[in-house]
């Protein structure tokens, strides 16, 4: 019966991320035979009533399924929105249970006790239940800044995860007094800080509403670089009469080799050219667009100079 009962407890497990819970184990084993596999080290408590099979790779999508089943809950705030692409990845380990519940967990997970959980806003994605895209948006304004919000409505907005009236709507019918979420998305929908024309990504908007800020020349968005009567590049912004070209690289951006390489061999041609080409990352147009600013400004004056 043993090679039998380890069939049927890895076939579980690996349609869990390696876990399996206490009454899974003893269905599958038995009570005894159970006992004996956790008191032989073949079954890892990793959670309350949720165990790792021994041998099975520690990951963070194995962390999310142990803390949604050890709580009876669903993937949500920061773990959500890094399952639908909408923040970087931060490692976090959220979830949401019903407020009447408090289950006793152990780090890293962080449980998040909600009023208004309702199973409709959930949606099985990577064998988990997870917040779908726009209830994960408002959650996030409980746990993040607001331009953290505003970047993760731009992201779903743009890959089309859900509508800004989709956004709209559910924010009405979960807004509350002191639900700090919906107020954060409230003011984000209200500002339309998305609605300006010709950008492309939300990390362009990012730039323009720097070069706004810092009362840089207006540049031109989505340039495309000609020469001979061919075809060069699409830059992300460019000042055409000085031959800047600017390109703001996202975080998921030129991931690829090809991509990388791809990118040099473009940024060498438009050099070749006679073309400036600055480049600033995510990190830089969010945290130190001063330097960004100071960095253009500069270079403006010295190609106006020359």
């Amino acid at each position: 019966m043993e090679p039998e009962a380890a069939v049927r407890l890895d076939e579980i497990a690996r349609a869990q991320h390696g876990l399996i819970t206490t009454e899974q184990a003893v269905k599958a084993l038995g009570p005894s035979r159970k006992a004996r596999w956790v008191s032989e080290g073949r079954l890892l408590s990793i959670q309350p009533r949720v165990f790792r099979v021994a041998g099975s790779p520690e990951t963070w999508h194995q962390a999310l399924h142990a803390a949604a089943l050890a709580a009876g809950g669903t993937v949500s705030h920061r773990s959500a929105a890094e399952l639908w692409g909408l923040i970087r990845p931060s490692g976090y380990v959220d979830v949401s249970v019903r407020y009447e519940h408090n289950p006793r967990m152990r780090p890293p997970a962080i449980v998040h006790r909600i009023r208004d959980l309702h199973p409709r806003l959930a949606v099985d994605r990577e064998g988990m239940r997870v917040t779908d895209p726009v209830r994960t948006v408002i959650d996030l304004g409980l746990v993040m800044p607001t331009w953290g919000v505003r970047d993760a409505l731009g992201r779903g907005l743009t890959s089309r995860l859900f509508t800004l009236q989709e956004a709209t709507d559910l924010r009405e019918a979960l807004g509350r007094p002191g639900r700090t979420g919906t107020g954060i998305l409230k003011r984000l929908i209200d500002a339309r800080v998305l609605s300006v024309d010709g950008e492309e990504s939300l990390l362009e908007a990012r730039f323009v509403d720097l070069a706004r800020r810092h009362e840089l020349p207006p540049p031109a968005l989505q340039h495309e670089v000609w020469h001979a009567g061919r075809f060069v590049a699409r830059v992300d912004a460019a000042y055409p009469e000085l031959r800047l070209a600017i390109e703001v690289d996202g975080f998921e951006s030129h991931a690829s080799p090809d991509a990388f390489q791809h990118d040099r061999a473009r940024q060498n041609h438009l050099v070749a050219l006679g073309w400036t080409v600055l480049r600033f990352t995510w990190r830089d147009v969010v945290h130190d667009p001063d330097v960004v600013a100071r960095t253009i400004h500069d270079m403006i004056a010295r190609l106006a100079a020359a």
